[in-house]
């Protein structure tokens, strides 16, 4: 069974970065740059954490996807009340 991770890093991908990371999907997102795939464990996990850190790479975020995660910034990510309006409870 395989777990989908998403890893951010600081910069954005060009050519030799994304020959870096070629079995992986690389979007970039306001000077940074998110890894998404699936790994079979967690020393696959760790294989491309320290991948990151040899190529010098400032790793910024490392989660776990889920299927039914909320997009990303709703209060409900952070564990966050909302009214019925969807805006933050007070």
């Amino acid at each position: 069974m395989t777990e989908t991770f998403e890893l951010e890093f600081r910069g954005e991908p060009g050519p030799a970065l994304r020959a870096a990371f070629p079995e992986f999907e690389l979007r970039a997102e306001h000077g940074r740059t998110c890894l998404r795939g699936d790994f079979v464990d967690q020393a696959a996990l760790y294989g491309i954490i320290e991948r990151i850190s040899s190529l010098g790479l400032e790793l910024l975020d490392v989660h776990r996807v889920v299927d039914d995660e909320p997009s990303a910034g709703t209060p409900e990510q952070f564990g966050l009340a909302t009214d019925q309006a969807g805006e933050g409870a007070v």
